[in-house]
């Protein structure tokens, strides 16, 4: 898959944590797909920086009332074949929380306080009935968490393309 044409043109960056207030058209991803790949439901979409999401991920998650996602509608297209697939919408996770132990987690840190390797994660206890279900983790935004309750019904589906790490198991 290419960076979305319309991703360049609005300089959009969905693994920010950030709202995006742009009101944006239907998102053409185009793709190359060998004879032994599948769609999975969530899939890895270069130059798109957010979450592509198969629908059925969505209707959980709307079950669920996570209401801190923004969807925005996109068209798969074959780049051989011209075939569409409009069952996935790119997804922008808006939150980030800053939610690290750093005594206690394993980390390499960037001059400018950001992390750069991580051995082990482990996260503070904060009790606040208003924290995010599901946030990027503030100083390194690929990383989404999600709560436990999330986690255990996006399993329960056993939804394809999803993985969750334990943040003391967690290394990159």
């Amino acid at each position: 898959m290419d960076a979305p044409p319309l991703i360049e043109q609005y300089d959009l960056n969905f693994e920010e944590g950030l709202f995006c207030a742009a009101t944006l058209p239907m998102i053409d991803i185009f793709y190359d797909m060998q004879p032994n790949e599948i769609f999975t439901d969530n899939l890895f979409a270069p130059g798109c920086n957010g979450l592509l999401i198969h629908n059925r991920v969505k209707s959980v998650l709307d079950d669920l009332e996570v209401n801190n996602i923004q969807y925005y509608q996109t068209r798969l297209i074959n780049k051989d074949s011209k075939e569409e697939n409009g069952n996935y919408k790119l997804a922008n996770i808006v939150g980030r929380i800053n939610c690290l132990d750093y005594d206690k987690s394993e980390l390499v840190m960037r001059d400018d306080g950001s992390i750069k390797f991580i051995d082990k994660l482990v996260f503070q206890y904060f009790d606040n009935k208003d924290s995010l279900e599901i946030f990027r983790l503030a100083k390194f935004l690929p990383i989404v968490i999600v709560s436990d309750k999330i986690k255990k019904k996006l399993e329960k589906h056993k939804f394809t393309g999803i993985v969750f790490y334990k943040p003391e198991d967690y290394s990159l």
